[in-house]
């Protein structure tokens, strides 16, 4: 095998095992390495937990002989700064011997940018970047629309009927997706911090928006879209929101009203935005790294215009709703991407990625739709 495939293969499997960390590394990367020598592998590992030990850290303690001379294969630069909490991973490469890092991509972080690479050229250790490097960062774009944008990674998601409808006649809500579908909704709502509809789900749904039956869940803010306040004082978002974060974005005129206070008093909290962006920008600093949009077809549109959409998600069921007075899903832009799609019991479910993203560097299938179809 030439160096080139050799090159391939490692770094291929350093993203594979990088993609076991999603749901419990986030606001971290996730990251994955695999050591190798000659021509074998003999350690790997992967960021298993924001605030335990890192990818480099794992691989290491994973060999079973030494790792004197071996080549790690790190899919984002080592870090090398002191200020988080975990050790530093680039003396713990040097003090293992290795001869040569392989790196997929430099770590877009301002406290780490490049400095990685340069204390382990200084140690005498070769350092290779750049192999599958579009791949490697488009593994990390959540972390790269934090760190630099400064705004969650948006995913959308909606399910539709064989004829496009995403609900009954006049928009009465139907169940369109089957329950294989429905698992996997809550099992992406799990590993995502944030989600996001407008003010007509809650009117004609009444939803909690939470995972079900997911142990492993992450403490999920929920937002509502509602420029009037129209949200209902009994919906069970508003009597939810002392057990669980719930945030309605609202205009100016409306946030000073009765009703705001009514809302306040029982635990909902109020945001102040025009827009879309403002949303986002309040969901950064709520330091959610994921957020998921469940929108009808108004809202949907509003994401695709704004070119707020990083991923998309749509579950197509074989049922047919053949009613012209159902609401129609949003149409998806030409541009979008297809990265796969996998059969649900029936269900398909499609992924796309939006290529004018600011974080979209390579139609990589996401971490989510691996397990989606496994």
């Amino acid at each position: 095998m030439g160096q080139e495939e050799w090159d391939q293969l490692l770094m291929g499997r350093a993203v594979e095992e990088a993609m076991r960390g999603r749901g419990g590394v986030e606001p971290n990367p996730m990251v994955g390495c695999v050591i190798g020598r000659e021509g074998r592998i003999i350690g790997l590992g992967h960021h298993q937990r924001y605030g335990g030990p890192h990818a480099e850290r794992v691989a290491l303690g994973s060999c079973g002989e030494s790792t004197f001379g071996a080549s790690a294969y790190v899919t984002l630069e080592p870090c090398c700064h002191l200020n988080k909490r975990t050790p530093p991973c680039v003396p713990a490469l040097i003090e293992a011997g290795i001869g040569e890092v392989v790196v997929g991509c430099i770590d877009p972080n301002p406290l780490v940018r490049g400095g990685g690479i340069e204390q382990l050229r200084a140690a005498g250790v070769a350092v290779r970047v750049g192999v599958m490097e579009e791949v490697c960062r488009q593994l990390i774009a959540p972390y790269v629309a934090g760190v630099v944008h400064h705004r969650p990674y948006v995913t959308m998601k909606w399910a539709q009927s064989a004829d496009g409808k995403i609900a009954g006649p006049g928009g009465v809500r139907l169940q369109i997706s089957n329950e294989e579908s429905m698992r996997m909704v809550h099992r992406l709502r799990a590993k995502c911090d944030g989600i996001l509809v407008g003010i007509g789900t809650v009117l004609s749904d009444d939803p909690m928006l939470v995972a079900k039956d997911q142990p492993d869940a992450r403490p999920l803010i929920r937002y509502v879209l509602d420029r009037r306040l129209e949200i209902p004082l009994e919906s069970k978002l508003v009597r939810s929101a002392r057990e669980s974060a719930v945030v309605v974005a609202c205009e100016n005129e409306a946030i000073a009203g009765s009703k705001a206070d009514q809302l306040r008093q029982m635990g909902v909290q109020l945001l102040e935005a025009d827009s879309i962006a403002a949303v986002l920008s309040d969901a950064h600093k709520r330091r959610i790294t994921h957020l998921l949009v469940e929108p009808g077809p108004r809202l949907a549109r509003a994401f695709f215009d704004g070119g707020w959409v990083d991923r998309l998600w749509v579950f197509q069921s074989q049922l047919t709703i053949n009613d012209p007075a159902a609401p129609t899903a949003a149409t998806i832009p030409d541009e979008y991407q297809l990265t796969g799609s996998t059969n649900l019991h029936g269900d398909e479910l499609t992924e796309y990625l939006n290529p004018r993203s600011n974080v979209f560097f390579h139609p990589s299938a996401s971490a989510d739709f691996h397990w989606a179809k496994d």
